[in-house]
C-alpha cells in the first residue's frame, strides 16, 4: 500500500554511509527559503534501494517551517493545517522543551534551558538537513556548498560552535560499537509496507506506526480527516531529533565499583560485562539476555526472535533493562495501556550516529561524546513521548509492581536520577528468589531535542512549488 518511492530513504531503510551530519536552519522569508530548498531537495535520497554514491540528503521540518513555506497556498490553508496536525507538533507548550518537559525526563542537567549549547531554542529550528557522506573530503565540500547557498538566500544556519563542523556530526562506528561498548544496529522493526494483515509475519509492524496518512481505529494518526492536509502528510513521518551526551568514564566507573558484589555469582572475569548486560538487556556484543542469560556466547547471536513472556520476574532479563523498557515485546501492559495500544507496545524506527572520541577507562577527559538519535514514528504523544515517559517511570506494566517501589523505577540506562520521587535502585533478580540491587547513576544527559516532520517526496515538491 505504501509507495516506498514516495518515502525519504531514511524512513524506508537504514543507510551504510559512514559519515553523517545534521545541519539546523531558521527561515527568513518564504521566498528565500524556497529558493534555497529548490537547490537541494532534488538530491533527496528516496525509496528502499541501496545507497547511491555521493551525499544522501534528507529533509526534516518543524510546523513553523512548513507553515512558512505553505503560507498563502490555495489548497493548504495553514490555519486549518494547524488544527488537523497532532497538537504535540503544532503547540509550543507540548513541544519537548515546553510545559511537558519534566514528565519526559528533561530537567536538572537535561533541562531545555541548556540545550543546543544555549545558542538557540528547539522552537527556532525550521529545518534540519540530515546528510550521509562517503568520505571526509566529500563532507567538507558538501557542507561548504550548503552554507554558501544558505547565505545567498538569507537562510540562517543555527550553528553549534562546540562542534568541529559547526553542526551535529559524527560517524557510524566501523566495529558497530557505541561509546558504552554496546553493539548498535542489531534490530529494526519489520514494517509491513504492503499493509496485508492476513499475510503479515508475526513480528511485522503495521506501517501506520511509522507513516501518517492512513489512519484507522487502531492507529488514529493525524491528520485524521480526509482532505488536502491528509494528502500532504501521507507517507511522511514524525522525527524525534535527540542529542545525548554519554558519560563514558562514569559508566565505566559504575561497572568497576559494582563488580565486587557480582563476582561471587559470576566470577571476577565476567562481572563488569554481566552488569553492563543487565543494564541493557543484551551482552555488549549484541546477544540478548533472554536467550543467553548466564554468559555471552563466543560468537554473537543476533536472532531477534525472543520475548519476555517466559520471564515474568526478570530472572533472565531484568524488568528495568533498557531494551525491555523501550520495547516490552510480549510482556503484558497494564490494562489501561492495553486499551491505548491494542496492537502492542509502541514501536519506532531508530536511526542516528555516534559522535566524539573513543574513551577507555574511568578518567574523564572533558571531551563531548555521545549519540545523535533520529527516531521515526507516526504519533508523537503515543509513541515518542510515551517511550520517554516509560524510560523515566516504569508504571506501564503490572510486572513492575513486584519490584520495591517498582512503578516509580526507571530505565537502568537512561533514567533521570535527579527526580526525587523516582526509585533509582536497580534490582536484578537471580535464580532461587535472590537478587542484587544497584544504586544507579546518571549515565546520559540530553543536550537538545526537537520534534520535526519528514515529508514525502510529493510533499517536499509541494512545499517548494512556485504557488504562494
Amino acid at each position: 500500500m505504501v509507495d516506498l518511492g514516495n518515502l525519504q530513504a531514511i524512513v524506508a531503510r537504514s543507510s551504510a554511509k559512514p559519515l553523517l551530519a545534521v545541519l539546523l536552519f531558521k527561515f527568513g522569508d518564504a521566498s528565500g527559503a524556497k529558493s534555497f530548498l529548490r537547490q537541494w531537495i532534488p538530491r533527496t535520497a528516496v525509496g528502499a534501494g541501496p545507497d547511491a554514491d555521493g551525499p544522501a540528503f534528507h529533509f526534516l521540518f518543524s510546523w513553523n517551517g512548513i507553515a512558512t513555506l505553505l503560507s498563502g497556498h490555495t489548497d493548504l490553508d495553514v490555519a486549518q493545517g494547524r488544527r488537523q496536525f497532532e497538537a504535540a507538533f503544532v503547540d509550543p507548550a507540548q513541544a519537548p522543551d515546553g510545559g511537558i518537559a519534566t514528565q519526559l525526563g528533561f530537567f536538572d542537567a537535561s533541562a531545555p534551558a541548556g540545550w543546543w549549547d544555549g545558542k538557540f531554542k528547539s522552537g527556532d529550528i525550521d529545518l534540519a538537513i540530515h546528510i550521509g557522506f562517503d568520505t571526509p573530503e566529500q563532507k567538507a565540500d558538501c557542507l561548504a556548498q550548503i552554507r554558501q547557498s544558505a547565505i545567498g538566500f538569507a537562510v540562517q544556519e543555527l550553528v553549534l560552535d562546540s562542534w568541529d563542523d559547526g553542526a551535529l556530526s559524527g560517524c557510524r562506528p566501523a566495529d558497530g560499537r557505541l561509546h558504552f561498548g554496546y553493539r548498535d544496529g542489531i534490530t529494526a522493526p519489520n514494517i509491513d509496507w504492503q499493509d496485508v494483515p492476513a499475510a503479515r509475519a508475526s513480528d511485522a509492524v503495521d506501517c501506520r506506526e511509522i507513516v501518517v496518512g492512513y489512519p484507522n481505529s487502531d492507529f488514529p494518526t493525524a491528520p485524521f480527516k480526509p482532505g488536502p492536509w491528509q494528502e500532504f502528510a501521507r507517507d511522511g513521518s514524525f522525527v524525534g531529533l535527540s542529542w545525548l551526551y554519554q558519560d563514558v568514564a562514569g559508566f565505566n566507573t559504575f561497572l568497576k565499583d559494582n563488580a565486587p558484589q557480582v563476582a561471587p555469582h559470576v566470577g571476577p572475569g565476567l562481572a563488569e560485562e554481566w552488569i553492563a548486560a543487565k543494564i541493557m538487556g543484551r551482552w555488549r556484543h549484541g546477544s540478548p539476555l533472554s536467550r543467553f542469560p548466564d554468559a555471552p556466547p563466543s560468537t554473537p547471536q543476533l536472532n531477534d526472535a525472543f520475548g519476555y513472556g517466559d520471564d515474568p520476574n526478570g530472572v533472565k532479563c531484568p524488568l528495568g533493562a533498557h531494551i525491555r523498557v523501550v520495547n516490552c515485546r510480549d510482556q503484558p501492559l497494564k490494562f489501561a495501556n492495553q486499551i491505548r495500544f491494542p496492537k502492542g507496545p509502541p514501536r519506532v524506527i531508530r536511526r542516528g550516529f555516534s559522535y566524539g572520541p573513543h574513551l577507555d577507562g574511568t578518567v574523564d577527559d572533558g571531551k563531548d561524546r555521545g549519540i545523535v538519535g533520529l527516531f521515526y514514528f507516526a504519533r508523537i504523544n503515543e509513541q515518542f513521548y510515551t517511550i520517554l515517559r516509560w524510560m523515566h517511570l516504569t508504571d506501564f506494566a503490572d510486572a513492575y509492581k513486584q519490584l520495591p517501589n517498582g512503578t516509580s523505577a526507571q530505565d537502568a540506562l537512561t533514567g533521570n536520577r535527579a527526580d526525587p520521587k523516582a526509585e533509582t535502585r536497580f534490582q536484578v533478580a537471580l535464580a532461587g528468589n535472590s537478587s542484587l540491587t544497584f544504586q544507579m547513576k546518571q549515565f546520559i544527559r540530553y543536550k537538545g531535542v526537537a520534534v520535526l516532520f519528514a515529508p514525502s517526496v510529493k510533499a517536499l515538491n509541494t512545499m517548494i512549488a512556485s504557488q504562494g
